[in-house]
């Protein structure tokens, strides 16, 4: 099973033929919902969508005192009941995620230009606060073979990966104890693989590079680390993971880059893989979740880098034509054999 952490919020999503110039007049919009998003509640529902056996980690917000956000005036569901009810629909389980009495969750409000496909978010925090080390040691973390985690909390997020670290040091596999090879990544060998996305535009977040097996690296980040496109991207991000690391780092409609991270930064070869750009973009609202999601499933069922990415790319473009994620799960049995059954493709 494999375990994403991190947010989840209500997505009030607004369709709009375009995007609304500066204090125009209020125009009606041509759909409205609300939709269950945060980065890590988003790859969770890709992965399942995809095929995966997954649980959502992260801390919800008790809703018994937000009788004023209500779904449906009808049926009464709540911000909590929505986003619980959501995930069971999806099969994603979430029985450990700790209810906070806090009052106040999460909520973003998202503008989707019809026109150009764009998608403009505007988030609330709220009150609730993020999860810790300790809510991390309730788990049984032996059930999951592989745990992805949202780069939004540097304040806790070393200890729990380096929880896990610890963790992998004291179970050894002995058949991965087999491969010696120096070129074979790291998650490859170690008992649960970590991935980290790391994506805001926040310099404390280089701090979790070092401790991830995985790491899938944002533009925004990367460009505060001096990079100028997705190739000088992996380059950099590189010299900051240890050797083995798999970087990733998409690049939006150029592509993405990836390597494996070496001693000697001489030895790093860095490769591309294009974008596969629709001619018309629906909605763009979690692309980038679905690439991630992608390439994190493709790595645990045992394809490697390269057609990872390459598949990365592939379903986010997929996605760009839909609203949503549920039709991926359609689209991928139709079109992606690859992603519906196992493969003994190595790096």
């Amino acid at each position: 099973m494999i375990c994403s952490v991190g947010l989840t919020c209500v997505d009030i999503v607004s369709f709009l033929p375009e995007y609304p110039l500066e204090d125009s007049d209020q125009r009606s919009c041509t759909k409205q919902s609300w939709e269950r998003g945060g980065n890590a509640s988003n790859n969770a529902t890709v992965l399942s969508c995809l095929g995966a056996s997954v649980e959502y980690f992260g801390t919800l917000a008790d809703d018994n005192l937000l009788h004023s956000i209500r779904l449906n005036l009808k049926s009464g569901l709540l911000e909590i009941r929505f986003l619980q009810n959501d995930m069971d629909s999806l099969g994603i389980k979430r029985d450990n995620c700790p209810i906070i009495q806090c009052g106040t969750g999460p909520i973003s409000v998202v503008i989707c230009s019809e026109e150009t496909g764009s998608r403009t978010i505007i988030h609330a925090k709220g009150n609730l606060p993020e999860l810790t080390l300790t809510d991390l040691e309730k788990l049984d973390i032996s059930k999951y073979s592989w745990i992805h985690f949202e780069g939004r909390n540097e304040a806790s997020l070393p200890s729990m990966l380096t929880r896990i670290k610890d963790y992998n040091s004291t179970h050894l596999n002995p058949t991965l104890l087999k491969d010696d090879d120096p070129m074979t990544p790291t998650y490859r060998k170690v008992h649960i693989p970590v991935s980290v996305e790391v994506e805001k535009h926040r310099e404390a977040l280089g701090c979790l590079l070092p401790l991830a097996d995985v790491v899938l690296v944002g533009k925004d980040f990367a460009m505060l680390q001096g990079a100028k496109d997705c190739m000088e991207a992996a380059r950099i991000i590189s010299t900051k993971v240890q050797p083995g690391t798999v970087v990733v780092c998409p690049w939006g409609d150029q592509g993405a880059s990836y390597c494996i991270a070496r001693s000697n930064p001489a030895d790093v070869d860095v490769k591309k893989q294009d974008a596969y750009v629709p001619d018309k973009i629906i909605d763009s609202l979690g692309a980038g979740d679905t690439f991630n999601s992608t390439v994190i499933y493709c790595l645990h069922k045992g394809l490697d880098v390269s057609t990872s990415v390459d598949l990365g790319c592939r379903i986010a473009s997929e996605k760009l034509k839909i609203r949503g994620f549920k039709g991926i799960r359609d689209i991928v049995k139709k079109s992606y054999t690859q992603l519906c059954h196992e493969s003994g493709t190595t790096n």
